[in-house]
């Protein structure tokens, strides 16, 4: 891993700027940084402006950490993941993982784990399983997992599961399983089974509301992208 320091030569008496420190771990390895550019491999970790950084093509395992700030881009990278940060985006990563950013965006990634955050958009995703937030909004996804969530919107999905969450809406969606939410509403759905909700509204799909959850073998557990193999030293 290189770095290079875009400052390097220039005078002692150089005013130092307002910057916002990031840490970097690709393979174990930290680096902190807060200007210029890491080199992995054939990938890229760059600082792009003051509190703006970008992972490009970085195989392996990535994890940016912001400090409670700053915003990461991550593309076509491996396992990437973004703790502490304000905002997150992944396009075409093998894995994402987040947590703790006001707002995240996951599109085309195999695999998504999202937790504590306010808003989230997903968009054709293999699997995804988001925890806690505000208000998420999902199209094109194979399988989504979600809990706890203030408003959820999910659109041309296949295989749904929402528990604990206050509004949901759900359209041209294949299976749905709503448990234990507020208002559902929707339309064009194959199948929606609700449990244990407020109200219920959704036109041109079968629906079948029921008092209690019953087991169903389509959804299986989702495994976050393990941090370990990142942070072991």
């Amino acid at each position: 891993m290189e770095f290079v320091d875009p400052n390097a030569g220039e005078s002692s008496s150089t005013v130092v700027r307002a910057h916002h420190m990031f840490v970097v771990v690709v393979d174990g390895v930290e680096t902190a940084i807060h200007e210029g550019t890491i080199h992995v491999g054939l990938g890229t970790v760059t600082i792009t402006s003051t509190g703006n950084i970008s992972a490009n093509s970085v195989g392996g395992c990535v994890v940016v950490r912001g400090g409670g700030g700053g915003c990461v881009d991550f593309t076509r990278c491996g396992d990437a993941a973004a703790e502490g940060v304000d905002s997150a985006s992944f396009v075409r990563c093998g894995a994402a993982r987040a947590e703790g950013a006001r707002a995240v965006s996951v599109s085309r990634c195999p695999a998504a784990v999202v937790e504590q955050t306010g808003r989230v958009s997903l968009e054709r995703c293999r699997e995804a399983r988001v925890r806690g937030g505000g208000a998420l909004r999902a199209e094109r996804c194979r399988r989504v997992d979600v809990e706890s969530f203030g408003e959820v919107r999910l659109e041309r999905c296949k295989d749904v599961r929402v528990d604990w969450c206050g509004s949901v809406e759900v359209e041209r969606c294949r299976a749905v399983d709503v448990i234990r939410c507020g208002a559902v509403t929707g339309e064009r759905c194959r199948v929606v089974n609700a449990v244990r909700c407020g109200s219920v509204a959704v036109t041109r799909a079968v629906v079948n509301i029921r008092d209690e959850e019953q087991p169903q073998s389509s959804h299986q557990p989702i495994s976050p992208p393990s941090p370990s193999s990142v942070d072991s030293e």
